[in-house]
């Protein structure tokens, strides 16, 4: 009898451990200690047993509201709803609107959440909260709420049996088993994601612009070109109409350029252009640039207003939701031809700030 006791002992111990080590199995883990689990199920079962380690962000990032989201406050997940009472099970997300996710070893893994945790709670203009994010690095859950632990099903209740009456006719009255009530739990309100961002902006950069004309023969013997740079002024305002495209209304204006010949004039650029940008990340957007511009040389008598093209292309580095480092080259082709001086391509590079009026 000893004998089979202490068999059956050394299975059920041979069984937890093939248990565990099929648990552990399932588990992932990135570089700052944070795991996550293959499924739903066993990121649940790890809080609800007491044994999941939770997130903990390591990035610090402020926060950055979406079209339709008014303001944004801080609380704790569990404030959210009774959903979040053990926290959340969500499943790992990648960048997205200008944010991140969790390190690519835990995307797509389910990671425990816990219900003290601090979250960004994004309100609309009736106060409801409509998203939610991590709140050290404003980092994204899976969707505009993490998914929220179940609460564990009730026991089913024994059934309750009338006693039987004792009677000269003994009739035995047999109650059906009365099934519990289903607990039912409540889970985020599914919301339309929000929209691409479209807003107005206006910039201003202080830059250098270099203006080249071309010099006539001197008894029949061709002349170089001749250039000159001068500190210059850029200024205008865009409207980006979606993450990729947007446009710009711009002008340029100069110190008097002097030439060796002895010619003086500057430069009055007045224009209009498309722009096709590029998230290089959370910080920092790349742009290229497409249009026509209003070149002027007032100083010139016999006239050289001319219409030209104009390419360049631009940087910008976010200083805050709204303020931005911007950088910019433009480049204005010669006209192939012109009244007055024979006005060669004409350059600017500058730098300075941009205000984005973001909801």
């Amino acid at each position: 009898m000893s004998f089979k006791l202490k068999g059956l002992a050394l299975a059920t111990m041979w069984l937890s451990a093939s248990m565990g080590a099929a648990a552990q199995a399932n588990i992932v883990k990135d570089a700052d200690g944070n795991t996550g689990y293959s499924s739903a199920e066993a990121c649940d079962a790890a809080v609800i047993a007491g044994t999941a380690k939770f997130y903990r962000p390591t990035t610090r990032m402020a926060p950055k509201r979406r079209a339709g989201e008014a303001t944004v406050s801080g609380m704790t997940l569990k404030e959210l709803g009774a959903e979040y009472e053990r926290g959340a099970c969500d499943k790992g997300a990648p960048h997205a609107f200008g944010r991140g996710g969790v390190s690519k070893a835990l995307q797509g893994s389910w990671i425990p959440f816990s219900p003290s945790m601090a979250v960004n709670a994004y309100k609309s203009k009736d106060g409801k909260v409509v998203r939610v994010s991590m709140r050290d690095c404003d980092n994204n859950f899976s969707g505009m709420f993490p998914r929220g632990i179940p609460a564990p099903a009730p026991k089913a209740a024994a059934p309750v049996v009338a006693p039987v009456a004792v009677a000269p006719a003994p009739v035995v009255a047999a109650l059906a088993p009365v099934a519990p009530a289903p607990v039912v739990t409540p889970a985020p309100v599914a919301l339309k994601p929000a929209a691409v961002l479209a807003f107005p902006y206006v910039f201003g950069t202080l830059g250098a612009q270099r203006d080249l004309v071309g010099n006539a023969p001197i008894d029949g013997i061709a002349q170089h070109d001749d250039h000159d740079s001068k500190l210059a002024l850029q200024l205008g305002a865009g409207y980006q109409f979606n993450k990729l495209w947007g446009a710009e209304a711009f002008a340029q204006t100069s110190r008097r350029h002097l030439f060796e010949n002895g010619f003086e004039s500057d430069a009055r650029t007045l224009g209009l252009r498309a722009t096709l940008g590029h998230d290089l990340s959370e910080t920092t957007r790349v742009f290229g640039k497409l249009g026509v511009a209003r070149i002027d040389h007032p100083q010139d008598t016999a006239g050289s207003a001319q219409t030209r093209p104009t390419l360049g292309v631009g940087m910008l580095y976010n200083l805050g939701n709204n303020l931005a480092l911007r950088g910019d080259f433009d480049h204005f082709p010669k006209k192939s031809s012109s009244a007055g001086k024979d006005w060669k391509a004409l350059n600017y590079l500058g730098i300075g700030l941009q205000y984005s009026f973001m909801p």
